[in-house]
């Protein structure tokens, strides 16, 4: 290193200053936002009431992803279609935009866009550290410069939902949109890890490529260069900076996971609480609210529910317990007799029966019997829950006129007194009800006493009672 004398130095920080004015001010005249250049009002369907606007709020097709609270787009290296990855529940302040994979022979890639939020004022701070510094705080206290809560993040309701922006009024106000991502690409061997990231709204939005495919990757680094920026409004509705109004290809789109700030509320709310036990009396299972009448097998024993569960000591799949447990409530859980068919362990064959809030879980739910991939991904969001096992296959069939989704698998079973676990065969019917969604576990320790395990029959709504039993029977 060489040192450079103090005239030289001021005469550096001089300059320095002056091109950081320019910079500022050619930033502030490249980022204004031109007034929109049309009537939202007049265009239809513009009142209708809009959906919360989260960090992973999105429109996704098959060969584009538009990020709506970010504002920005861009061109997918690999369709949409088929190459969509299911990731776990992300911590606090980390939010998961999107996630593709492929594989093909020996090559494979993934792509994925995250989004840290760091606390008001605390960039550069650890997690740990920011917590203290928030802590400190005096209550209502923001930094300079910063919104409030009801401007950047949506309200929670008496029940704990969400309360989705109200729809604005005449023009919405713009904010200025992001320049360019940052990138770099690193290698060892065949195997290339290409990292982007920039700053919009005091996020650090990042793009993570990581692959052994040269073409993969290149098509990876060619979307990110050509990434599409665009003026955003808090009610979503994105524009160029010349005021042309952005409307996005695809469908509305939340991301790989539940999106992190409707897990927090979930897990600090518990609405999965509100939704009613019902009562068990004459071998029956009664639900007036849910519209629910389950005639339970003949003998079995009743067990206590657990609503609560018990927690895992892995942290990492602690988040996902609480989630579930926070969106969910355990009905029912029944186990045949000792006198009934068993294993030498103790193993009896059991029920359990689970009323799941779809919205609170950001899972979508079947309406038609030609909604199979929605079915499948129904099962790919309850498999990384250790509750419900493993899902090997699965269906989707309609049973007296109402739809049922059908998962085949296994479940570790652990003992009570013990931290041993058995693994026994499982199918498990799911159908909507009032809103929420029904899962019934069969469990049973082979695939042969599954198939003739006495289920009982079900109504909904007063409607006559049916046999389970022959889903049950049916190969997977």
């Amino acid at each position: 290193m060489f040192n450079l004398s103090a005239v030289a130095r001021c005469g550096l920080d001089r300059l320095l200053f002056v091109i950081m004015l320019l910079l500022g001010s050619a930033r502030a005249m490249h980022s204004q936002c031109a007034p929109l250049q049309v009537d939202l009002s007049k265009l239809p369907g513009h009142e209708a009431p809009h959906e919360p606007l989260l960090p992973e709020s999105g429109y996704l097709s098959d060969t584009t992803y538009t990020n709506s609270y970010f504002g920005f787009g861009l061109d997918l290296p690999i369709a949409a279609r088929g190459h969509l990855v299911k990731l776990p529940l992300m911590p606090e302040r980390l939010h998961a935009l999107l996630a593709i994979a492929y594989q093909n022979g020996n090559h494979s890639g993934s792509l994925t866009i995250d989004a840290i939020e760091p606390a008001e004022g605390l960039e550069g701070f650890s997690a740990k550290r920011q917590k203290e510094q928030i802590n400190l705080r005096p209550p209502g206290a923001l930094g300079p410069g910063a919104q409030t809560e009801s401007q950047t993040q949506p309200q929670v309701g008496p029940g704990g939902n969400l309360i989705a922006p109200r729809p604005q009024s005449g023009i919405p106000e713009f904010q200025a949109p992001g320049e360019r991502f940052h990138s770099t690409v690193r290698h060892k061997g065949e195997n290339y890890t290409a990292q982007s990231w920039t700053q919009i709204k005091n996020y650090r939005v990042g793009i993570m490529v990581v692959t052994d495919d040269k073409d993969f990757l290149q098509k990876s680094r060619e979307a990110v260069a050509a990434v599409r920026f665009y003026c955003t409004a808090d009610d979503g509705t994105l524009a160029t900076k010349q005021g042309k109004l952005v409307t996005p290809d695809g469908e509305r789109y939340e991301g790989p996971t539940v999106p992190t700030w409707r897990a927090d509320v979930a897990i600090q709310t518990a609405p999965g609480f509100e939704i009613p036990p019902g009562e068990i009396s004459d071998g029956v299972y009664r639900n007036s609210a849910l519209g629910l009448h389950y005639e339970l097998p003949r003998g079995w024993k009743v067990l206590p529910t657990r609503n609560g569960g018990n927690p895992p000591a892995d942290l990492t799949t602690l988040r996902e317990f609480q989630l579930l447990h926070a969106c969910s409530r355990t009905l029912l859980r029944v186990e045949q007799s000792s006198s009934g068919d068993s294993t030498g362990d103790g193993r009896s064959p059991g029920i359990i029966l689970r009323a799941l809030d779809p919205a609170c879980l950001s899972m979508r739910t079947p309406a038609a019997a030609s909604d199979t991939t929605i079915a499948e991904e129904v099962g790919v969001s309850l498999e990384p829950l250790a509750e419900f096992g493993q899902v090997s296959s699965h269906d989707l069939v309609s049973i007296a006129n109402r739809l049922f989704m059908i998962f085949h698998g296994t479940i570790a079973v652990p003992a009570e007194d013990t931290q041993l676990a058995t693994r026994m065969s499982q199918i498990m019917l799911a159908t909507s009800q009032n809103k929420l969604l029904l899962v019934w576990s069969f469990i049973a320790p082979t695939s042969v006493q599954l198939a003739t395990l006495p289920v009982g029959s079900i109504s909904f709504d007063g409607s006559q009672p049916f046999e389970l039993q022959p889903a049950l029977a049916a190969k997977p």
